[in-house]
């Protein structure tokens, strides 16, 4: 069956490549230009599924994708980790032309978060100036319709591909062990049977706190003493308030464990002002 999948970017961003790793390419894929606008469409039920980074294994948190899933009834269906190799990107030469040397480049445009995972690059050639773009993918498309030597860009290998440009440079990123976690987000409520699975699960819950001492480690005290790991704590500003704050953890389980963590949920909601289940979904292997 085709599914609607939505992502922000356009065909070549890393955003694109994990919607086309985790659902295949028999489905529709749509890039949209922004975060919000992924998360309106989903909210709208228009599409089946958006797919957002969430966090990067060099430059952290997407922070912004954490506060639209606090403002926004979505459920998070699954997760998908994508390894995340930046290539230094070209015009293409004729044969007839000097091939681009690094020390031709005067701006080199990419995503912000990208820019951020390449800095030792832009340590060794101090003489190139990162320029943030709205992605990386896009950043490709640009220096591909500028026809300039002196500009490139970084992005994927399948950005290259897409618009015709020449990897100058492959792997420039700071580490290679770089990966981004992406979630799949949906507004089409399924029952799940998660007791049917032999697996590993996670649940992503959002909520906010009295403020009183130790009420988060309290909250945290509950899973601890239950054996179950906390695998991510995030914690984001709320909107409109001074200096109160979303806490967002995602608690790793196992299928066998599921009757147990919605008896923990209920003892947590009873602690939190208020308590956001975001959903329950198989933990998803970093494959090296």
């Amino acid at each position: 069956m085709e599914r609607k999948i939505i992502y922000q970017g356009i065909p070549g961003a890393f955003s694109y490549i994990a919607a086309l790793g985790y659902f295949g390419e028999n489905h529709s894929f749509n890039g949209l230009p922004t975060f919000y606008d992924v998360f309106d469409r989903v909210k709208e039920t228009r599409v089946d599924y958006g797919v957002i980074p969430i966090e990067n294994s060099l430059a952290g948190s997407v922070v912004e994708n954490f506060d639209l899933l606090y403002s926004h009834n979505i459920t998070v269906v699954g997760e998908y980790y994508q390894p995340v190799r930046h290539n230094l990107l070209v015009i293409k030469q004729s044969k007839h032309q000097q091939k681009i040397k690094v020390k031709d480049l005067r701006t080199v445009y990419s995503h912000p978060k990208a820019l951020e995972q390449c800095v030792q690059f832009f340590r060794k050639h101090s003489h190139i100036v990162p320029l943030a773009y709205n992605d990386t993918a896009e950043a490709a498309q640009f220096v591909t319709s500028k026809k300039k030597k002196e500009i490139a860009a970084i992005a994927s290998s399948e950005a290259a591909d897409l618009y015709g440009l020449d990897i100058l440079a492959a792997d420039i990123q700071d580490n290679p062990n770089n990966w981004t976690r992406f979630l799949i987000i949906t507004n089409i409520h399924r029952e799940q049977d998660i007791l049917a699975y032999d697996t590993e699960y996670k649940c992503s819950i959002m909520f906010t706190l009295p403020h009183k001492p130790g009420s988060l480690h309290t909250i945290i005290g509950v899973f601890a003493n239950a054996h179950l790991n906390l695998s991510k704590i995030e914690s984001r500003p709320i909107h409109g308030t001074t200096f109160e704050y979303v806490f967002f953890i995602d608690v790793e389980f196992h299928s066998h464990d599921y009757a147990l963590m919605r008896e923990l949920l209920h003892s947590c909601s009873e602690m939190a002002h208020d308590i956001k289940v975001l959903g329950y979904y198989k933990k998803a292997q970093i494959e090296q």
